[in-house]
Protein backbone atom coordinates (compact mmCIF):
# COMPACT_ATOMS: atom_id res chain seq x y z
CA UNK A 1 0.00 0.00 0.00
CA UNK A 2 1.21 3.50 -0.86
CA UNK A 3 0.01 6.31 1.40
CA UNK A 4 0.69 9.63 -0.32
CA UNK A 5 0.69 12.53 2.12
CA UNK A 6 4.02 14.21 1.32
CA UNK A 7 3.73 16.81 -1.43
CA UNK A 8 7.16 16.21 -3.04
CA UNK A 9 6.69 12.44 -3.35
CA UNK A 10 5.50 11.22 -6.77
CA UNK A 11 4.06 7.70 -6.49
CA UNK A 12 4.06 5.10 -9.26
CA UNK A 13 0.59 3.51 -9.37
CA UNK A 14 1.96 0.48 -11.23
CA UNK A 15 4.16 -0.49 -8.28
CA UNK A 16 1.35 -0.94 -5.74
CA UNK A 17 -2.05 -2.65 -5.79
CA UNK A 18 -3.49 0.10 -3.58
CA UNK A 19 -2.57 3.76 -3.17
CA UNK A 20 -4.23 6.54 -1.23
CA UNK A 21 -3.86 10.28 -1.75
CA UNK A 22 -4.45 12.47 1.31
CA UNK A 23 -4.33 16.23 1.59
CA UNK A 24 -6.18 19.49 2.18
CA UNK A 25 -7.71 21.88 -0.32
CA UNK A 26 -5.47 24.80 0.65
CA UNK A 27 -4.98 26.07 -2.92
CA UNK A 28 -7.41 27.95 -5.15
CA UNK A 29 -8.61 26.49 -8.46
CA UNK A 30 -9.20 28.51 -11.64
CA UNK A 31 -12.93 28.66 -10.84
CA UNK A 32 -12.26 30.07 -7.37
CA UNK A 33 -12.93 26.85 -5.46
CA UNK A 34 -10.55 25.54 -2.80
CA UNK A 35 -8.40 22.80 -4.36
CA UNK A 36 -5.26 20.71 -4.19
CA UNK A 37 -3.19 18.75 -6.72
CA UNK A 38 -1.51 15.34 -6.65
CA UNK A 39 1.02 14.15 -9.23
CA UNK A 40 1.58 10.47 -9.97
CA UNK A 41 3.16 8.27 -12.61
CA UNK A 42 2.24 5.04 -14.38
CA UNK A 43 5.07 2.80 -15.60
CA UNK A 44 2.92 0.04 -17.14
CA UNK A 45 -0.32 0.50 -19.07
CA UNK A 46 -3.33 -0.59 -17.08
CA UNK A 47 -6.84 0.18 -15.87
CA UNK A 48 -7.28 1.96 -12.53
CA UNK A 49 -10.18 2.73 -10.21
CA UNK A 50 -10.16 6.20 -8.65
CA UNK A 51 -12.47 6.75 -5.67
CA UNK A 52 -12.93 10.04 -3.84
CA UNK A 53 -14.10 9.36 -0.28
CA UNK A 54 -15.53 12.83 0.43
CA UNK A 55 -18.91 14.26 -0.49
CA UNK A 56 -19.38 17.25 -2.80
CA UNK A 57 -15.85 16.96 -4.15
CA UNK A 58 -14.67 17.14 -7.77
CA UNK A 59 -11.66 15.34 -9.23
CA UNK A 60 -10.11 15.97 -12.63
CA UNK A 61 -7.14 13.95 -13.90
CA UNK A 62 -5.02 15.21 -16.80
CA UNK A 63 -2.02 13.86 -18.67
CA UNK A 64 1.14 15.79 -19.64
CA UNK A 65 -0.67 17.11 -22.76
CA UNK A 66 -3.28 18.66 -20.45
CA UNK A 67 -5.93 16.29 -21.80
CA UNK A 68 -8.59 15.19 -19.31
CA UNK A 69 -8.49 11.39 -18.90
CA UNK A 70 -11.26 11.09 -16.32
CA UNK A 71 -13.42 13.14 -13.95
CA UNK A 72 -15.30 12.38 -10.72
CA UNK A 73 -18.16 14.36 -9.20
CA UNK A 74 -19.25 13.17 -5.75
CA UNK A 75 -22.59 14.28 -4.32
CA UNK A 76 -23.93 13.15 -0.95
CA UNK A 77 -21.59 10.14 -0.84
CA UNK A 78 -18.32 8.83 -2.26
CA UNK A 79 -17.96 8.44 -6.02
CA UNK A 80 -15.59 6.67 -8.36
CA UNK A 81 -14.44 6.39 -11.95
CA UNK A 82 -12.28 4.05 -14.01
CA UNK A 83 -9.56 5.10 -16.45
CA UNK A 84 -7.22 3.18 -18.71
CA UNK A 85 -3.82 4.86 -18.47
CA UNK A 86 -0.65 4.43 -20.46
CA UNK A 87 2.89 5.02 -19.16
CA UNK A 88 3.45 8.64 -18.21
CA UNK A 89 2.89 11.36 -15.62
CA UNK A 90 -0.56 12.56 -14.55
CA UNK A 91 -1.96 15.29 -12.32
CA UNK A 92 -5.12 14.97 -10.24
CA UNK A 93 -6.87 18.18 -9.19
CA UNK A 94 -9.17 17.77 -6.18
CA UNK A 95 -11.55 20.68 -5.59
CA UNK A 96 -14.61 21.53 -3.52
CA UNK A 97 -17.92 21.51 -5.39
CA UNK A 98 -19.16 24.19 -2.98
CA UNK A 99 -16.98 27.29 -3.26
CA UNK A 100 -18.07 28.42 0.20
CA UNK A 101 -16.88 25.18 1.81
CA UNK A 102 -13.39 26.50 2.56
CA UNK A 103 -10.41 24.27 3.30
CA UNK A 104 -11.27 20.58 3.76
CA UNK A 105 -9.29 17.39 4.16
CA UNK A 106 -9.76 14.71 1.51
CA UNK A 107 -8.66 11.19 0.64
CA UNK A 108 -8.73 9.38 -2.69
CA UNK A 109 -8.13 5.64 -3.14
CA UNK A 110 -6.57 4.18 -6.29
CA UNK A 111 -6.63 0.47 -7.08
CA UNK A 112 -5.49 -1.33 -10.18
CA UNK A 113 -8.48 -2.89 -11.88
CA UNK A 114 -7.62 -6.44 -12.84
CA UNK A 115 -8.68 -7.92 -16.17
CA UNK A 116 -9.36 -11.62 -15.65
CA UNK A 117 -9.63 -14.02 -18.61
CA UNK A 118 -12.28 -16.71 -18.07
CA UNK A 119 -12.05 -19.92 -20.11
CA UNK A 120 -13.85 -23.25 -19.88
CA UNK A 121 -11.33 -24.18 -17.18
CA UNK A 122 -12.40 -21.26 -14.97
CA UNK A 123 -10.36 -18.35 -13.63
CA UNK A 124 -8.98 -16.85 -10.40
CA UNK A 125 -8.98 -13.27 -9.15
CA UNK A 126 -6.26 -12.48 -6.58
CA UNK A 127 -6.62 -9.28 -4.60
CA UNK A 128 -6.15 -7.51 -1.30
CA UNK A 129 -9.17 -6.32 0.67
CA UNK A 130 -8.73 -3.00 2.43
CA UNK A 131 -10.43 -2.17 5.77
CA UNK A 132 -13.12 0.51 5.52
CA UNK A 133 -11.79 3.95 6.48
CA UNK A 134 -12.28 7.64 5.77
CA UNK A 135 -15.69 7.03 4.24
CA UNK A 136 -14.40 4.26 1.97
CA UNK A 137 -16.38 1.01 2.12
CA UNK A 138 -13.53 -1.02 0.60
CA UNK A 139 -15.60 -1.95 -2.47
CA UNK A 140 -13.49 -3.27 -5.35
CA UNK A 141 -14.33 -3.54 -9.06
CA UNK A 142 -12.57 -5.77 -11.58
CA UNK A 143 -13.16 -6.86 -15.17
CA UNK A 144 -13.90 -10.47 -16.15
CA UNK A 145 -13.60 -11.30 -19.85
CA UNK A 146 -15.41 -14.59 -20.54
CA UNK A 147 -14.10 -16.12 -23.77
CA UNK A 148 -15.59 -19.56 -23.18
CA UNK A 149 -18.98 -19.64 -21.52
CA UNK A 150 -20.12 -22.33 -19.11
CA UNK A 151 -21.51 -23.09 -15.67
CA UNK A 152 -19.32 -22.36 -12.65
CA UNK A 153 -19.11 -22.48 -8.86
CA UNK A 154 -17.56 -19.48 -7.13
CA UNK A 155 -15.12 -19.92 -4.25
CA UNK A 156 -14.18 -16.83 -2.20
CA UNK A 157 -11.58 -17.17 0.54
CA UNK A 158 -12.48 -13.96 2.42
CA UNK A 159 -15.23 -14.69 5.00
CA UNK A 160 -18.41 -12.60 5.25
CA UNK A 161 -17.84 -10.93 1.91
CA UNK A 162 -20.47 -10.16 -0.71
CA UNK A 163 -19.83 -10.13 -4.43
CA UNK A 164 -21.80 -9.54 -7.61
CA UNK A 165 -21.06 -9.88 -11.32
CA UNK A 166 -22.75 -7.51 -13.77
CA UNK A 167 -22.87 -7.46 -17.56
CA UNK A 168 -22.11 -4.43 -19.71
CA UNK A 169 -25.68 -3.16 -19.24
CA UNK A 170 -25.39 -3.27 -15.44
CA UNK A 171 -27.62 -6.35 -15.07
CA UNK A 172 -26.62 -8.67 -12.23
CA UNK A 173 -25.92 -12.15 -13.62
CA UNK A 174 -24.40 -13.72 -10.48
CA UNK A 175 -24.16 -12.79 -6.80
CA UNK A 176 -23.45 -14.45 -3.47
CA UNK A 177 -21.61 -14.11 -0.17
CA UNK A 178 -18.85 -16.18 1.40
CA UNK A 179 -20.60 -16.72 4.74
CA UNK A 180 -18.70 -17.88 7.79
CA UNK A 181 -15.67 -20.20 7.49
CA UNK A 182 -17.38 -22.97 9.49
CA UNK A 183 -20.60 -22.77 7.51
CA UNK A 184 -19.36 -23.41 3.96
CA UNK A 185 -21.29 -25.64 1.60
CA UNK A 186 -19.72 -28.60 -0.15
CA UNK A 187 -18.85 -28.32 -3.83
CA UNK A 188 -22.15 -29.91 -4.92
CA UNK A 189 -24.17 -27.73 -2.53
CA UNK A 190 -22.81 -24.45 -3.82
CA UNK A 191 -24.99 -22.45 -6.24
CA UNK A 192 -24.02 -22.47 -9.90
CA UNK A 193 -23.71 -19.52 -12.30
CA UNK A 194 -24.12 -19.71 -16.06
CA UNK A 195 -21.90 -17.21 -17.86
CA UNK A 196 -22.10 -16.46 -21.57
CA UNK A 197 -19.11 -15.07 -23.48
CA UNK A 198 -18.69 -11.33 -22.92
CA UNK A 199 -17.27 -8.72 -20.55
CA UNK A 200 -18.47 -8.46 -16.95
CA UNK A 201 -17.74 -6.25 -13.95
CA UNK A 202 -17.02 -8.04 -10.68
CA UNK A 203 -17.87 -6.06 -7.51
CA UNK A 204 -16.41 -7.32 -4.22
CA UNK A 205 -17.67 -5.89 -0.90
CA UNK A 206 -15.42 -6.90 2.06
CA UNK A 207 -16.86 -7.13 5.60
CA UNK A 208 -17.28 -3.83 7.43
CA UNK A 209 -15.32 -5.11 10.44
CA UNK A 210 -12.14 -5.93 8.49
CA UNK A 211 -9.21 -4.73 10.63
CA UNK A 212 -6.23 -4.88 8.27
CA UNK A 213 -5.38 -5.45 4.58
CA UNK A 214 -6.16 -9.09 3.78
CA UNK A 215 -5.24 -11.09 0.69
CA UNK A 216 -8.04 -13.09 -0.92
CA UNK A 217 -8.86 -15.22 -3.95
CA UNK A 218 -12.10 -15.53 -5.88
CA UNK A 219 -12.12 -18.58 -8.15
CA UNK A 220 -14.60 -19.63 -10.81
CA UNK A 221 -14.59 -23.44 -10.98
CA UNK A 222 -16.30 -25.29 -13.88
CA UNK A 223 -19.34 -27.29 -12.74
CA UNK A 224 -21.71 -29.77 -14.35
CA UNK A 225 -25.11 -28.19 -13.59
CA UNK A 226 -26.90 -31.58 -13.69
CA UNK A 227 -24.68 -33.17 -11.04
CA UNK A 228 -26.03 -33.32 -7.46
CA UNK A 229 -25.10 -35.18 -4.30
CA UNK A 230 -27.84 -37.71 -5.04
CA UNK A 231 -26.67 -38.12 -8.61
CA UNK A 232 -29.84 -36.65 -10.14
CA UNK A 233 -30.85 -33.28 -11.49
CA UNK A 234 -33.79 -32.90 -9.07
CA UNK A 235 -33.57 -29.76 -6.95
CA UNK A 236 -32.88 -30.57 -3.31
CA UNK A 237 -34.13 -28.59 -0.32
CA UNK A 238 -30.72 -27.00 0.26
CA UNK A 239 -30.41 -26.17 -3.45
CA UNK A 240 -33.76 -24.39 -3.25
CA UNK A 241 -32.61 -22.42 -0.19
CA UNK A 242 -29.37 -21.42 -1.90
CA UNK A 243 -31.21 -20.43 -5.07
CA UNK A 244 -33.58 -18.22 -3.08
CA UNK A 245 -30.63 -16.63 -1.25
CA UNK A 246 -28.92 -16.00 -4.57
CA UNK A 247 -32.06 -14.22 -5.80
CA UNK A 248 -32.01 -11.95 -2.74
CA UNK A 249 -28.32 -11.17 -3.25
CA UNK A 250 -28.93 -10.28 -6.88
CA UNK A 251 -31.64 -7.90 -5.74
CA UNK A 252 -29.22 -6.36 -3.22
CA UNK A 253 -26.56 -5.93 -5.90
CA UNK A 254 -28.93 -4.28 -8.38
CA UNK A 255 -30.18 -1.84 -5.72
CA UNK A 256 -26.80 -1.08 -4.16
CA UNK A 257 -24.37 -0.83 -7.08
CA UNK A 258 -21.46 1.58 -6.43
CA UNK A 259 -21.86 5.02 -7.99
CA UNK A 260 -19.84 5.45 -11.17
CA UNK A 261 -19.14 8.35 -13.46
CA UNK A 262 -18.36 8.48 -17.12
CA UNK A 263 -14.79 8.04 -18.26
CA UNK A 264 -13.19 9.96 -21.05
CA UNK A 265 -10.57 8.06 -23.03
Amino acid sequence: MTDVSVSNYVPNLSSSAFSQFKGSTTKVNSDGANADTQTFTVSKAGEFNFKINNNFTNVEIRDTSNQVVTTIRSKESAADATARLGPGTYTATISQANRAAGVRDYSMDITERQNILVTGGGATLKGTAQPPANGDTGVQKHTFNVVQGGTFNANLTLPNTRWAMMDKDGKVVAASDSGKPDNQQTFLQKPTYKLDPGQYTMVVVPPSDLKSPTDFQLSLVPRNPDLTESGTSQESAIAKTLRERQTRLRQWASEGKPTTTSTKA
